[in-house]
C-alpha cells in the first residue's frame, strides 16, 4: 500500500501549529481582521477535508491491493490449469500424428493388397477361361468319339488272334483313357484353384475394409479427443484474459487513487503554505503594533511593564477531566476504526452518552466553535502558555468564539458528529500546536 510522505501526523501537527499561531495572534488584532480569520478557517476546514478524501482514496487502494493479491493467486491457478491443459493438448496431438501415420501405413498396405487383389482376380479370371476352353474341348473330344466310334472295331480289338495287332489295339485304348483322365484331373485343379482364388479375393476384400475402417475409426477417436483438449484449452485461455483484463483495470484504478493522493498532497501543502504566510503576517502587524503601543507608552511617561506569558506547564494537576465516562481509547499510534490505517491518535476517547454535559478543563478562552470537517462540532479553548484544548464530536455547542470560560464550566454536549463511530468526547491538548499526552495535564 502506498505510504505518502509527510506522515500524517507529521502534516497534523504543522498545521496545528500554523493555525493556533494564527489564531493567537488574530486574537489580538482588531476587528478588521475578522474576514482573516473566517479565511483562515475555511483553508483548515478544506485541510480537514483532504485528510478525509486521503484517507478514502488509501482505503481505496487498500481495497484495490487485497483485490489485486486475489485476483494474481487466481491467475496463477488458470495458468497453472492452462499450463496442465496444454499439456495434455500436447500429447494428444502427438497421438493423432501417429495416428494419421498408422493410418497413412495401412492406406500403403492397402495399395498393396489392392495390387494383390487385382493380379489374383486377373489369375482367376485366366483361370475360368483356360477351364472353359478344356471343358469344352473335352466334351467335344467326347461327343465326337461317342458319334464316330462302331461297336465292331471295338469288338476286333478283343478278338483279334494277333498278338502284336492286340497289343497295339490295346495301347491305343489306354492312350485314349490316359489323356481323358489326365483332362478331367486338370480340369479339376482348375476347379480347385478358381475356388481357393476365390476365397483368398474375398479375403483381401474383408481385410482391406476392416483395416481401413480401423485406422479411419482411431484417427477420428484421436482428431476428436484433440478437438476437445483444444476446446478447454481456448476456454481457459479466455479467462485467463479475462482476469488480465480485470487485473489491469484494478491497477488503473491505483493509479487513479495515487494521482488523487498526490493531487489533494499539493493541495494540502499549499493551503499549508498559505496559512503559515498568514501567521508570518499578522505577527509581523501584532510585533509592530506592539512596538508601536510600547513607544507611545514610553513617550507618555508610563512606567508599567509588559505582562509575562504564562508559564508552560509540565507537572500534572493543571486540567480535569471534561466529562466523567470510560476512556475508550488513549493517546498514541492505533489502527483507525473507520480508514483501517495505523495512524496517530492525538488524543483521548471518553465514551458518553449523547447529550452528556461537557465541561472545560481549565481556564480559558474559546478560539475556535464550529464544525471542523472529521471532528464535527468542535470547540477549542486557549488556556495560555501556547496551549490549547480541542473537544471534537459534540452534539451541540454551548458557547462561542471569544468566551472566556472557567475550568468544569459547561462548553457543549456529547455527541457523534463527524468522523465518529458512536457518541463520545475526543479530548486532546496541544502545546504550541504539537499533541501531547492528556494524561500529563489531569
Amino acid at each position: 500500500m502506498t505510504h505518502l510522505p509527510p506522515s500524517r501526523a507529521g502534516r497534523a501537527s504543522v498545521r496545528w501549529r500554523l493555525l493556533v499561531s494564527l489564531m493567537a495572534v488574530l486574537a489580538m488584532l482588531v476587528p478588521t481582521v475578522v474576514p482573516g480569520t473566517a479565511t483562515a478557517q475555511n483553508q483548515d476546514d478544506r485541510l480537514d477535508e483532504i485528510e478525509e478524501e486521503i484517507d478514502q482514496a488509501e482505503n481505496q487502494i487498500g481495497e484495490i491491493d487485497a483485490q489485486v493479491d486475489i485476483s494474481l493467486e487466481e491467475l496463477d491457478r488458470i495458468l497453472a490449469d492452462l499450463q496442465d491443459l496444454q499439456e495434455e493438448l500436447n500429447a494428444r496431438t502427438a497421438e493423432l500424428q501417429l495416428a494419421e501415420s498408422e493410418l497413412a501405413d495401412r492406406e500403403r498396405v492397402l495399395v498393396a493388397t489392392t495390387t494383390e487383389l487385382d493380379q489374383t482376380a486377373e489369375r482367376l479370371d485366366a483361370t475360368r477361361t483356360t477351364l472353359d476352353t478344356q471343358q469344352a474341348t473335352y466334351e467335344a473330344r467326347v461327343r465326337q468319339s461317342y458319334i464316330t466310334a462302331r461297336p465292331d472295331q471295338t469288338l476286333r480289338v478283343f478278338s483279334s488272334s494277333d498278338v502284336a495287332q492286340f497289343t497295339q489295339a490295346s495301347r491305343y485304348v489306354e492312350a485314349i483313357v490316359e489323356r481323358d483322365r489326365a483332362d478331367f484331373e486338370q480340369i479339376d485343379v482348375l476347379r480347385r484353384q478358381i475356388e481357393a482364388d476365390e476365397a483368398e479375393l474375398e479375403r483381401l476384400r474383408s481385410q482391406q475394409a476392416s483395416d481401413r475402417a480401423a485406422a479411419e475409426s482411431e484417427r477420428n477417436r484421436v482428431a476428436d479427443l484433440v478437438a476437445q483438449q483444444a476446446s478447454l484449452v481456448a476456454q481457459v485461455e479466455a479467462r485467463a484474459a479475462d482476469k488480465q483484463a480485470v487485473l489491469a483495470g484494478l491497477e488503473a484504478d491505483r493509479d487513479s487513487a495515487e494521482s488523487l493522493i498526490a493531487n489533494l498532497q499539493a493541495e494540502s501543502d499549499q493551503i499549508e503554505a498559505e496559512l503559515r504566510a498568514a501567521a508570518e503576517a499578522a505577527a509581523a502587524r501584532a510585533a509592530a503594533e506592539a512596538a508601536a503601543a510600547q513607544a507611545s507608552s514610553g513617550s507618555s511617561g508610563s512606567s508599567g511593564s509588559p505582562s509575562s506569558p504564562a508559564p508552560a506547564v509540565s507537572g500534572s494537576g493543571r486540567f480535569i477531566y471534561p466529562v466523567n465516562g470510560r476512556i475508550s481509547s488513549n493517546y498514541g499510534y492505533r489502527v483507525h476504526p473507520i480508514s483501517g490505517a495505523r495512524r496517530l491518535h492525538a488524543g483521548m476517547d471518553i465514551a458518553a452518552g449523547t447529550g452528556t454535559p461537557i465541561g472545560a478543563a481549565g481556564n480559558g478562552t474559546v478560539i475556535y466553535a464550529g464544525w471542523r470537517g472529521g471532528y464535527g462540532n468542535c470547540i477549542m479553548i486557549d488556556h495560555g502558555g501556547g496551549i490549547v484544548t480541542l473537544y471534537a464530536h459534540q452534539s451541540s455547542l454551548a458557547t462561542s468564539v471569544g468566551q472566556s470560560v472557567s475550568t468544569g464550566q459547561t462548553i457543549g454536549y456529547v455527541g457523534s458528529t463527524g468522523y465518529s463511530t458512536g457518541p463520545h468526547l475526543h479530548w486532546e491538548v496541544r502545546v504550541n500546536g504539537s499533541p501531547v499526552d492528556p494524561r500529563g495535564y489531569v
